[in-house]
């Protein structure tokens, strides 16, 4: 991980999956000690964290748009 990680808050989706990825590899492979792990796992959860919101910020989107056409509906 880099000395001073972006804030999860500041990534885009795709960035933050990529760090996690990255996280859970060095894990799985052992790269780190315990307290390195303890720290990835706070950087992890804050990253999850940053995904739902954007998730979520997609879905209600998503949602707003097919209220606001009802073409679709029967």
């Amino acid at each position: 991980m880099p000395d001073s990680p972006a804030d999860p808050a500041d990534l885009r989706f795709e960035e933050a999956i990529g760090e996690l990825e990255s996280i859970i590899e060095q894990i799985d492979a052992g790269e780190i000690g315990l307290e390195e792990a303890m720290e990835a796992h706070r950087r992890g959860t804050a990253l999850v964290a940053r995904c739902r919101q954007v998730l979520d910020a997609v879905a209600e989107e998503l949602e707003s748009a097919t209220d606001d056409n009802p073409a679709d509906a029967p």
